[in-house]
């Protein structure tokens, strides 16, 4: 049967289950007033709006009493939204709030509004904040059960402590909402949730929950009483200036720093909401620069291209909508774009998604079965991203997708059919199939010594999970041909088979436990080429406890049958880890892995040793820091192959919400044995310094202005031209960034 027919065969099977009881409440409208969002709650439309109650104790209780009242209020008026949480807390002194960036609210108290307006249990915009009024927001799909916090509103939102707890008070605007534009009164999904950080972790809803059902958002709550409420045009105008002066050494080491010209560039970014449901943005001579440092990564002994996550705003918006199980499309592969413009959004039960963008380069991964390669050619491309997808029924799903990136004598077309059903409440089923066609241009086939111009290639993913409160399990295959091409997105491996299969069973105290829930899991793989050479496979267990202190460890054996250049190694492995709150202003977390690996460089089996270790410090309100080591380590029979250490420092200072200062440090030691080397020349010390300052001020997430500095220091011994070099400074950057958001 061909495969694209037999994904299509899944669709008639839709959910059987939908939570028929969803609790509903009403919303009044409010007189046009000038709201004064100061977390006091003395408007009088608060007293007057109905009271919804975060009465149920989720986690680690299944709908147990919640043991902390919070209540939730809704109101509105033409313009916007408002919503406001009072949370009682019977020892105020425990609540853990610092000032901080926007989306970086780990670790503390929070409350959160979920809201579907769609009324279709598909997705959900969530507003999350801390008792100082620190924002959070995002995107929850209900299909990956993933929230995405690359999705940032312009909203406003005010915190305050009390005796009894805090007071939270907040707005948003309608037109940074999606929502259906019809003038009859509409009915929108809700529900709110409370983050309770102490000894146990605990979280609060205001519904219940069936744990045994994969959907949220279908056991929420109704919102009633919503209309005449339009999101308006929608126009917004983002212009930005960015300037940064690039100074290097152009003969590294020996010629002096020399100071680089200062570069400009105006850009404008433009997003205008065509209808309530569907968004237009357009960049024109775009600013695609990010000031955020890329986390640090050790890559020794490792065969695949690494991914860093995407931060470039005009990227981000919308992002969403052309998320596949495959990630056929990744946007970082969009390196130095001349101009972008993009359409998203929902029509009824159709989503859409179609962006078009100008490179000035071509990044590739070059994917193999046992390793890749990147490179760049010095050729403007074009590249189209079609998505659409379609609700089937009340928990299903097809979609379909095209990238297709265009350039001299070079193309790579990709199109798609994925899947997502909920034939049962415990079971997910999702599954994808791709076809690729590609040409390379002469340029990549001769320096990457290619055997063909053209090749082309399918994928194939299926996943079926069954989920409940005390039981998990999966099955997953994947399949990619040898000449599967995803140069819009991320795969670096393919000419592969891979079967995958686990099942866990989840332990839960009494009501009021002085633990959270025990663990234990198994399973197996097996990954092998489309011949059926094998690559890797094995068996695991592992077992996990969270209990008091926040804590969390687990440990996980494992054993592993690995090929690699022809020859088979069996690795014996044992991994342990742990994190663990033990005050509100300090987390550790850290694991490591002792056992054998595969030495790629030299083919053979050696010793490993392997650990992460990470603090979180925080210091009154203001002071937020994080460090953290990594080691990687290699031996045979005592001697060392390599040791590699990563460590990295960050640390900021809040002045308030919208203002900090930043810095980042992180710093790479490599140590090799040359002797033990099949390639003797090696380099027998590698050092590398990375250093970021960053002065940010944020009016809210478009309006921004940044100062920052970067240096870059590297150094080694005996290398290829026996030459050592002891760290020394190859470049550095200053830039300044202005960016302003106006909504006429």
């Amino acid at each position: 049967m061909n495969r694209s027919i037999a994904l299509l065969a899944l669709l008639p099977v839709l959910s059987l289950g939908q939570n028929s009881e969803n609790k509903s409440f009403q919303i009044k409208e409010v007189a046009p007033q000038e709201v004064k969002i100061d977390a006091n709650l003395t408007e009088p439309f608060w007293a007057a709006a109905d009271t919804v109650m975060l009465a149920y104790e989720t986690h680690p209780g299944n709908n147990t009493k919640a043991e902390v009242t919070t209540i939730l209020r809704m109101a509105y008026d033409k313009k916007y939204f408002y919503f406001s949480f009072e949370a009682q807390d019977p020892d105020p002194k425990t609540i853990r709030a610092i000032i901080n960036d926007r989306d970086k609210l780990d670790d503390n108290d929070t409350v959160s509004l979920f809201i579907d307006p769609f009324n279709d249990s598909r997705r959900a915009f969530f507003f999350m904040v801390n008792p100082l009024g620190i924002q959070q927001d995002g995107i929850f799909d209900e299909q990956s059960g993933d929230g995405d916090l690359s999705w940032d509103a312009i909203w406003r939102s005010s915190g305050r402590l009390t005796e009894e707890g805090y007071i939270l008070e907040c707005a948003i605007p309608f037109k940074s909402l999606r929502f259906p534009g019809t003038d009859a009164p509409q009915t929108w999904r809700f529900f709110g949730s409370r983050s309770y950080p102490r000894s146990l972790l605990k979280a609060f809803h205001s519904m219940p929950l069936d744990q045994g059902n994969n959907c949220q958002l279908c056991q929420a709550n109704l919102l009633t009483g919503l209309r005449d409420i339009r999101p308006g045009t929608n126009l917004e105008f983002v212009p930005t200036l960015t300037l940064n002066r690039f100074d290097q050494r152009k003969d590294f080491p020996d010629s002096p720093l020399e100071k680089g010209e200062v570069a400009n560039n105006l850009g404008l970014d433009v997003r205008w909401g065509i209808t309530t449901d569907l968004t237009l943005n357009v960049a024109l001579n775009p600013d695609f620069s990010q000031v955020e440092a890329d986390a640090a990564q050790l890559d020794v002994n490792n065969r695949f291209a690494l991914q860093f996550p995407e931060k470039r705003p005009f990227f981000l918006e919308g992002a969403d909508f052309f998320n596949t199980p495959l990630q056929v499309f990744f946007s970082r592969t969009i390196a130095d774009p001349l101009y972008g413009a993009k359409i998203t959004g929902k029509i009824k039960k159709n989503a859409l998604g179609l962006l078009v963008a100008r490179d000035r380069i071509n990044n590739l991964v070059l994917p193999g079965f046992q390793g890749s390669e990147t490179t760049t050619s010095n050729v403007e491309v074009t590249n189209v991203i079609g998505r659409y997808r379609r609700d089937i029924g009340k928990n299903s799903n097809i979609g379909l997708l095209y990238t297709g990136r265009e350039g001299r004598d070079y193309f790579n077309r990709l199109g798609g059919v994925d899947v997502f059903s909920r034939p049962w409440k415990p079971l997910t089923i999702r599954a994808q199939y791709n076809h690729t066609e590609t040409r390379y241009d002469s340029v990549v086939v001769t320096t990457k010594g290619l055997a063909d111009f053209r090749v082309s290639g399918n994928s194939l993913n299926f996943q079926a999970t069954y989920n409940t409160r005390n039981w998990e399990a999966a099955f997953i295959h994947e399949s990619r041909s040898a000449g599967f091409r995803a140069d819009a997105g991320f795969v670096p491996q393919v000419d592969f088979r891979r079967y995958r299969a686990y099942l866990e069973k989840r332990f839960w105290p009494k009501e009021h436990g002085w633990y959270s829930n025990i663990g234990w899991n198994a399973g197996g793989f097996r990954r092998e080429s489309t011949d059926g050479t094998l690559d890797l496979e094995g068996i695991w267990t592992s077992a996990y406890f969270n209990g008091p202190l926040q804590l969390n460890y687990w440990i996980n054996p494992d054993i592993v049958w690995q090929q690699f250049n022809g020859q088979t190694f069996k690795l014996v492995n044992l991994w342990t880890g742990f994190d663990i709150q033990p005050l509100g202003n300090l987390g550790i977390n850290g694991w490591i892995n002792v056992g054998t690996a595969v030495d790629f460089a030299n083919t053979r089996k050696a010793d490993k040793l392997q650990f992460e270790l990470e603090s979180d410090i925080r210091i009154g309100r203001h002071i937020d820091m994080t460090l953290n080591h990594r080691l990687l380590k290699l031996h045979l029979s005592g001697d060392r192959i390599f040791t590699a250490n990563l460590s990295q420092i960050q640390a900021a200072y809040n002045f308030n919400p919208r203002l900090f200062f930043r810095m980042i440090a992180q710093h790479r030691h490599t140590l090799r044995n040359p002797g033990l080397f099949i390639d003797q020349t090696v380099n027998s010390k590698d050092r590398s310094l990375f250093a970021q300052l960053l002065l940010s001020y944020k009016l809210n997430p478009q309006s921004v202005v940044f100062l920052g500095y970067v240096d870059n220091h590297a150094g080694f011994e005996n290398g290829p031209s026996l030459q050592d070099i002891a760290l020394t400074q190859m470049n550095q950057t200053f830039f300044f960034k202005v960016g302003y958001a106006w909504r006429p």
